[in-house]
């Protein structure tokens, strides 16, 4: 039986993007395949700090799709990490998941979903980085995969912004990848409540000013950032 490698699973309100405040199972799986210097789930994968034995944890499959099917609020969101490095035994999970349950899966938009998750997922949250998050862009954009997520009409396109460079970066990034406005969501850089309140205002206006859509993040303005939560 094939097991996933998880850091946490907690209930909570979705803190970003489209299903911004709906209650939710979090499924957080562990490992990425970048690192975005301002990553705020470091513990997922930055092994320098964090020790794996003690974040990672080996659960088989059929109890993540158990604790999946009892959640109450009959959605999950499965992040990271980069939950997309774990796509077999995401499969194998679903597979064992009721079809009322709402799926959202958070991607950093490198790694392109196999069929089986293509079919299942009802909503994409794909969190392409920009120069900003500290990668190459060798690692960061893989033009095959936003360009296929971006032809998914459930595939929302959720942009970290802070400065006036990452806010052009990310308009080149829109129309490099022809993704409708309709679903572009920019999203304010921070790590704390602070941050969150002195920044939001000035990204809400860019927003405005492109006729894309603002995400706050709910798990810094409620608790301010504490972790499962």
């Amino acid at each position: 039986m094939t097991d996933l490698k998880v850091s946490e699973i907690f209930t909570s309100l979705q803190g970003e993007g489209p299903s911004l405040g709906t209650p939710c199972l979090f499924v957080r799986l562990a490992l990425c395949n970048l690192h975005c210097h301002w990553c705020d789930t470091k513990y997922t994968w930055d092994w320098q700090h964090f020790r794996y034995e003690d974040e990672v944890r080996l659960i088989p499959t059929d109890r993540v799709a158990e604790l999946i099917a009892s959640a109450p609020s009959k959605r999950v969101v499965i992040t990271g990490g980069e939950p997309l490095l774990q796509q077999e035994a995401l499969v194998a999970v679903l597979a064992r998941v009721p079809a009322d349950v709402f799926v959202e899966i958070e991607t950093n938009g490198t790694q392109l979903p196999v069929g089986d998750l293509l079919q299942r997922v009802n909503q994409w949250n794909v969190s392409a980085k920009l120069s900003s998050a500290g990668d190459p862009e060798r690692l960061r954009i893989k033009p095959d995969v936003l360009v296929a997520l971006s032809e998914l009409a459930h595939a929302f396109l959720k942009i970290v912004v802070e400065s006036e460079r990452d806010l052009s970066e990310a308009d080149e990034l829109i129309a490099r990848f022809n993704w409708p406005k309709a679903r572009v969501l920019f999203m304010p850089e921070a790590r704390s409540r602070v941050e969150l309140a002195e920044r939001s205002q000035r990204i809400a206006e860019a927003c405005g000013e492109r006729g894309v859509r603002f995400s706050t993040r709910l798990q810094l303005a409620l608790f301010d950032g504490k972790r499962g939560t």
